[in-house]
């Protein structure tokens, strides 16, 4: 997608999630626990305006997340929003700035990460008052994308991955977009944090795979729900052995909020 195309989802669904909020600050969001519509609204924004300060200020590091206000949550929700957009528009993707996947540091990355977020927080907000705008469909294809090479997907360089013999793959039945994974362990010891990781459960996506043990496939918009905890396994169709996609399910959850 280009980046234009992703400033237009960020803007959208950014106003949708406001529109949830007017609704109802107070409704519990169901993929959420111990969220309200307030929470996933407060949320967003400090993630909106940590990512505007590193635009903004062409930082290099991660900044410290400032903290929603009580009153007027609404107000500097949107305020934040706005700004966010202007830094994207007025900064050139390829700015180097801060992010945390370590093969792209510039602000392209963020065009896309804030449009996948924002997209994800607005559909909590919206569940929680029992109504979900449609998604768009190459946008969502785009977010699985995402969560399968870079949000949860692979691994980093300083560890080691083994496959286990266990694959699957997703297919788009409405986009173009399919994906072939094999899942394995991940051994390694971080040389930021000094954390070590020993078979950590893990998969990479890989070029082609002749029989994959389970073939899973749907909409672009119930995939990337699917992915992200948004949506039951049930809207999909399964095929071969579904401990695969539990597994894959399980690897997702452990990354994501």
């Amino acid at each position: 997608m280009d980046w234009e195309t992703f400033l237009i989802h960020i803007q959208s669904d950014g106003e949708l999630l406001a529109r949830a909020g007017e609704a109802g600050l107070d409704a519990d969001a169901p993929c959420c626990p111990d969220w309200t519509v307030g929470d996933v609204v407060a949320h967003t924004g400090m993630v909106h305006r940590q990512k505007l300060r590193i635009l903004s200020d062409r930082l290099t590091e991660n900044p410290e997340i400032e903290e929603a206000p009580v009153e007027a949550l609404l107000e500097w929700y949107r305020d934040g929003l706005e700004q966010l957009i202007e830094a994207l528009r007025t900064t050139p993707p390829e700015t180097p700035v801060f992010s945390w996947w370590s093969p792209d540091q510039t602000a392209g990355f963020w065009y896309r990460r804030m449009a996948h977020e924002t997209l994800i927080h607005r559909v909590d907000a919206e569940q929680a008052l029992g109504s979900v705008s449609p998604i768009d469909g190459p946008l969502a294809a785009d977010g699985i994308d995402e969560v399968l090479t870079k949000y949860v997907g692979g691994y980093p360089t300083w560890g080691s991955f083994v496959p286990d013999g266990t694959t699957a793959r997703i297919v788009c039945t409405d986009q173009s977009g399919r994906w072939d994974l094999r899942f394995g362990g991940f051994s390694g010891t971080s040389p930021t944090t000094g954390s070590a990781y020993r078979e950590l459960p893990a998969f990479e996506v890989v070029e082609s795979i002749s029989e994959p043990e389970t073939n899973i496939a749907g909409t672009s918009a119930d995939l990337d729900l699917w992915l992200w905890g948004r949506a039951p396994i049930d809207r999909l169709t399964v095929t071969g052995h579904r401990a695969p996609a539990d597994k894959l399910r399980e690897i997702c959850a452990d990354s994501m909020q």
